[in-house]
């Protein structure tokens, strides 16, 4: 999927991203690797003003997919989180970044799983920073990769 494609399913067609302001940063095709932004925003902090654990699990999660959907095509394939591995490091505080990479090496070994199988699952790794560089968080996060189901290709043509 090109840049601008990522872009338009995070920022303008996931109503989840939009609430919690993530931002598409880079979107690198070649490379398989994605950078986005979770904005310093109220809406996402904790009663300590912090940034809520929950957000930063969604977060890095939809950062995780979208380096999966660099290579697919999602009215083709979607994918589907099943697991989710993260390990808190420090407190998340002001805006974070998340970073994620698949190449196109590691996808292919996964999709002929998909052809022959009809799905297979690729762990992405990612990490969140805040704004000094610190990892707050990092994790991988397991997905379910298949053929789109009819009801769903209605959401991407």
């Amino acid at each position: 999927m090109e840049e601008g494609m990522v872009v338009g399913l995070v920022e303008q067609r996931c109503p989840y991203a939009q609430r919690t302001h993530m931002r598409v940063r880079t979107v690198a095709r070649v490379e398989g690797r994605v950078v986005m932004a979770l904005e310093d925003s109220p809406d996402n902090l904790n009663a300590f003003g912090l940034v809520h654990a929950g957000a930063i699990c969604g977060f890095a999660e939809t950062v995780a997919g979208s380096a999966l959907l660099t290579h697919l095509d999602p009215s083709e394939y979607i994918v589907l989180n099943t697991i989710l591995n993260i390990r808190f490091t420090a407190p998340g505080r002001g805006e974070l970044t998340c970073s994620a990479r698949v190449t196109s090496e590691e996808l292919g070994a996964v999709m002929e799983e998909v052809i022959a199988r009809g799905r297979a699952d690729k762990t992405v790794d990612f990490k969140v920073r805040d704004e000094s560089g610190r990892v707050v968080a990092s994790g991988q996060a397991t997905f379910r990769i298949m053929p789109t189901p009819e009801e769903y290709r209605k959401y991407f043509t």
